[in-house]
C-alpha cells in the first residue's frame, strides 16, 4: 500500500481538514486558558489540564472523522471506497496513535519538571515578597504612594521576627518583568506574595491587597480598605498584622511599629523616599533630586521628631550626597531614639565608614545580627571585612558566603551579582566569576548590566570582551559620557593609546594615569583637587604621579592630607584605594632617601609585610614584592614578582613600571621578562579584539 493511497483516503474522509480545525480550536482555547489563569491567579495546573485534554481528545476526534461523515441527514458511517481503503484504516490508525504518543512524550518532561520543581518544594513557608502596588489610577503627583506603601510594608514586615522578606530591588524587578506568581515565587525564593493597588475615589484612597500562595497562584486572603489620605498608616498596620498572622499562624507575634505614626510625616517621608530611591536605583549622583529628598526628610523629622527611621533615612540621603558632616546629627538622633533597628545600625556603619572610623565594623555586624535578612547590611559588612586585614570570626563565616546571603535575599539585584563577582575576581577565585557573568546575562539586559559584565571580564583578564560589552552599553546609552571614558581606559590598558585618545580627546586623570602621562595628570589633578577637594581618589592619583616623577615631598604632603598612614594602620581603610595609597606613601618616603623618612618607610613596609595578606596573586606578588624590595630583600622580591605572570588579571602598567621600589630591578632579566610577558598579553588582546567585536556584532 503506497503512501499516496493512504493520504488520498485521509483527504476523502476529511480527516486532514478535521485535524486542521481541531488544532486551531485547541490553540485558541489554550491561549485563552493561559491568559485567564494568569489574570485570575488560578492554579497553573488549570492551563496544563486544558492542554492534556486536547492532546487526549486528538485521536478520538480523528477516529470520529475517519469513521463518520457529517451529512444533511446527520452523522453517517463512512463507506470504504476500495479494498485499499480497508487496508489503509489500520495504517492510518497506527499513524494517529504514534502521533499522539509523540505529543505526550514532548510534554512529558515539562509536566514532570512542574511536578518535581525543587525550587517550589524548598521554599520557606515564612518567606514573603511585597510587590510594588499599582497606582495607575492616581494623579501624577500621587503616583509615589503605591511604591511608597509597598516599601513601608516590606520594611515593617522585615522587622517582624520570624519573617523572611525579599529585598526591594528584586521585588521591583519582578514587577517590571511582568512575571506570573509561580515564576516570581521561584525566582525570589519566596512562598508568599503580597500585591495590591491604590486608587483615589473622591476624597478617599481605595487600597486593595491580597496575599497569594506563590506555588499555586491562589489568593489566601484579600481585603479592600477605603480610608482618608491621613489614614494610610492604619491601613499599613492592618495589612502587616494580617499578613504576619497568616504566614506565622502559630507564633506569638510582636508586630513592629510603622516608621512614623504621624500622617504628615508619613506623607513627607514617602515622597522623600521616592526621590531618594529614584537616585539610588539609577546609581548616579543626581544632586538636585537628592537635595529635594533631603529637604522632605528634614520636614518629616520636624513633623515627627521621635521617628528613628526618618532621622536615619535623612542621614542616609546626606551620606549618599557626600555631606558627611551634616549626616552626623540625624544619625545619632536616630541612634538615641532606637538603637535596635537594623536600618539605623547600617546607616551608622556607613557614617563611620565614610569618616574612616573603626566603629563601622561593630555597627555593620550589629545590623546583620538585628536583621539577618538585610542585604544592604550584609553587603556593607562584607565590603568592610575585605579591607580589615584580619581573619573573620567563626560565626560570620566566609566572605563569599556573606555576599551570597545578600544575593539570596535580593536575587534579582544586579548590584548584588556585581559585588559577588568583584569579590571572587579580586580574591583569586577567577574560575567562579564566569557563572556569575552568565547569571547576569540571563537576568538583565540593559546598559548597566553590560558595564558590570565588562568590569568582571576585565577583572579576569578578558579585556577584549570587556571592550565589546562596554560598546554595547554605549550603544544603548550613546549620550552617557561614562561609557566613552571607560572605553578609552580599556583601550589604553591594552596599549592602544591612539584609539583611546580618539575616544577621549580631552583625557581625564584615569586615562592619563594608564598612559603614564604624569606631567599632564598633575596639571589636571591639581585643578580638580581645588574644584572637588573631597574626592580622595584624585589625591591618590596625583600623589602617584608625584612619586613616579620623583617629586617625593609633594606626594607625601598630598597623602598626609588623606589621613594616611594612620587610617590604614588603625584598620580604618575605606576602600582598596586607601591601601594602594599606603604603598604610594611608603614608596615616596623611601624615595626621599632621608634617614627619618627611610626609617618610616622601612617601618611601614615591615607592617605591610607582616600583615595577613589577602587577594589574588596580582595583589600579593606586586605589592608584597614591593615592600620586600624596600626592606632590601631583593631576591625574595624578584621571586615573588615573577609569580605575577600567573594572574588572570592584566596589571596596571604604571604600578608595575613606575613604583620607586621596583626601579632597582630595571636591569634584572627576571623583571624585564615580567614586563615583556605582559606586553605580549596586551599585543595578543589587540590582535584578537577585531574578531571579538565581530563576534559580538558591535563596532567602535
Amino acid at each position: 500500500m503506497s503512501a499516496k493511497s493512504i493520504f488520498a483516503e485521509l483527504r476523502r474522509r476529511k480527516v486532514v481538514q478535521t485535524a486542521a480545525i481541531y488544532g486551531a480550536v485547541a490553540w485558541g482555547v489554550t491561549e485563552v486558558a493561559v491568559t485567564v489563569v494568569e489574570q485570575l491567579f488560578l492554579p497553573q495546573w488549570v492551563a496544563t489540564l486544558s492542554v492534556i485534554g486536547f492532546v487526549v481528545g486528538f485521536p478520538v476526534a480523528m477516529f470520529l472523522a475517519w469513521t463518520f461523515d457529517l451529512t444533511s441527514e446527520g452523522l453517517q458511517r463512512t463507506t470504504i471506497a476500495s479494498k485499499r481503503g480497508k487496508a489503509s484504516i489500520a495504517a492510518s490508525m497506527v499513524l494517529l496513535v504514534a502521533g499522539t504518543a509523540g505529543l505526550f512524550f514532548l510534554i512529558k518532561p515539562a509536566l514532570q519538571s512542574q511536578g518535581t520543581n525543587p525550587g517550589v518544594i524548598s521554599l520557606a513557608p515564612n518567606s514573603i515578597a511585597v510587590l510594588p502596588f499599582d497606582s495607575a489610577g492616581l494623579a501624577l503627583d500621587d503616583a509615589y504612594l503605591g511604591d511608597g506603601l509597598s516599601d513601608e510594608l516590606r520594611d515593617q514586615l522585615g522587622r517582624v521576627s520570624g519573617l523572611r522578606i525579599a529585598a526591594r530591588s528584586s521585588s521591583i524587578s519582578a514587577r517590571d518583568q511582568r512575571l506570573d506568581a509561580l515564576t516570581i515565587s521561584t525566582k525570589l525564593g519566596v512562598a508568599n506574595l503580597v500585591e495590591g493597588s491604590l486608587r483615589r475615589q473622591g476624597n478617599k484612597l481605595r487600597v486593595s491587597v491580597q496575599l497569594i500562595e506563590g506555588s499555586s497562584g491562589l489568593a489566601i486572603w484579600s481585603e479592600v480598605y477605603e480610608r482618608g489620605p491621613n489614614e494610610l498608616i492604619s491601613v499599613q498596620q492592618a495589612i502587616v498584622e494580617k499578613v504576619a498572622s497568616l504566614v506565622l499562624p502559630d507564633s506569638e507575634l510582636e508586630i513592629a511599629d510603622p516608621a512614623t505614626l504621624d500622617a504628615t510625616a508619613n506623607e513627607l517621608m514617602l515622597l522623600a523616599r521616592h526621590y531618594d530611591q529614584k537616585v539610588r536605583d539609577r546609581q548616579v549622583r543626581d544632586e538636585k533630586t537628592l537635595l529635594e529628598a533631603v529637604r522632605l526628610y528634614r520636614e518629616a523629622t520636624e513633623a515627627d521628631p521621635e521617628s528613628a527611621l526618618t532621622h536615619s533615612r535623612l542621614a542616609g540621603a546626606l551620606l549618599y550626597l557626600g555631606d558627611i558632616e551634616a549626616a552626623e546629627a540625624p544619625i545619632f538622633k536616630a541612634l538615641s531614639l532606637d538603637p535596635n533597628l537594623s536600618e539605623v545600625q547600617n546607616t551608622l556603619g556607613e557614617f563611620y565608614w565614610a569618616r574612616g572610623l573603626p566603629d563601622a565594623r561593630t555597627a555593620f555586624e550589629r545590623a546583620v545580627k538585628l536583621n539577618p535578612n538585610n542585604p544592604d547590611a550584609l553587603t556593607n559588612f562584607a565590603n568592610l571585612l575585605q579591607l580589615g586585614y584580619e581573619q573573620l570570626e567563626a560565626e560570620v563565616g566566609d566572605l563569599a558566603q556573606l555576599y551570597r546571603r545578600a544575593l539570596e535575599f535580593d536575587p534579582l539585584s544586579l548590584a548584588r551579582y556585581a559585588a559577588l563577582g568583584d569579590f571572587l575576581g579580586k580574591f583569586g577565585r577567577a574560575e567562579e566569576v564566569p557563572p556569575v557573568i552568565e547569571r547576569i546575562q540571563e537576568l538583565f539586559n540593559d546598559a548597566e548590566s553590560y558595564r558590570a559584565i565588562g568590569w568582571l571580564k576585565e577583572l579576569i583578564g578578558e579585556v577584549d570582551q570587556a571592550i565589546a560589552w562596554t560598546i554595547r552599553a554605549r550603544n544603548l546609552e550613546p549620550g552617557n559620557p561614562d561609557h566613552v571614558e571607560k572605553l578609552a581606559e580599556l583601550y589604553a590598558s591594552i596599549g592602544d593609546f591612539e584609539t583611546a585618545l580618539s575616544l577621549e580627546t580631552e583625557p581625564g586623570i584615569g586615562l592619563l594615569f594608564r598612559m603614564r602621562r604624569y606631567t599632564d595628570l598633575i596639571d589636571v589633578a591639581e585643578f580638580q583637587m581645588i574644584e572637588v577637594p573631597e574626592d580622595i581618589d584624585v589625591r591618590y592619583l596625583l600623589a602617584f604621579a608625584y612619586q613616579a616623577t620623583g617629586q617625593f615631598e609633594s606626594a607625601i604632603h598630598i597623602l598626609s592630607s588623606t589621613g594616611l598612614p594612620d587610617s590604614v594602620l588603625n584598620d580604618q581603610a575605606r576602600s582598596v584605594a586607601d591601601i594602594e595609597g599606603l604603598f604610594t606613601l611608603t614608596n615616596a618616603l623611601a624615595g626621599l632617601g632621608e634617614s627619618e623618612t627611610n626609617e618610616l618607610a622601612y617601618s611601614l613596609a615591615q607592617w605591610s609585610y607582616n600583615g595577613p595578606w589577602w587577594g589574588d596573586i596580582y595583589w600579593i606578588a606586586l605589592y608584597k614584592g614591593c615592600v620586600l624590595a624596600i626592606l632590601d630583600r631583593d631576591e625574595e622580591a624578584l621571586q615573588l614578582l615573577v609569580r605575577m605572570k600567573e594572574t588572570a588579571r592584566l596589571p596596571w602598567d604604571p604600578a608595575l613600571r613606575d613604583m620607586f621600589c621596583l626601579q632597582r630591578f630595571a636591569g634584572e632579566p627576571d623583571y624585564l621578562d615580567i614586563l615583556e610577558h605582559f606586553e605580549e598579553r596586551r599585543a595578543e588582546l589587540r590582535e584578537r579584539l577585531p574578531a571579538t567585536l565581530a563576534e559580538f556584532g558591535v563596532k567602535l
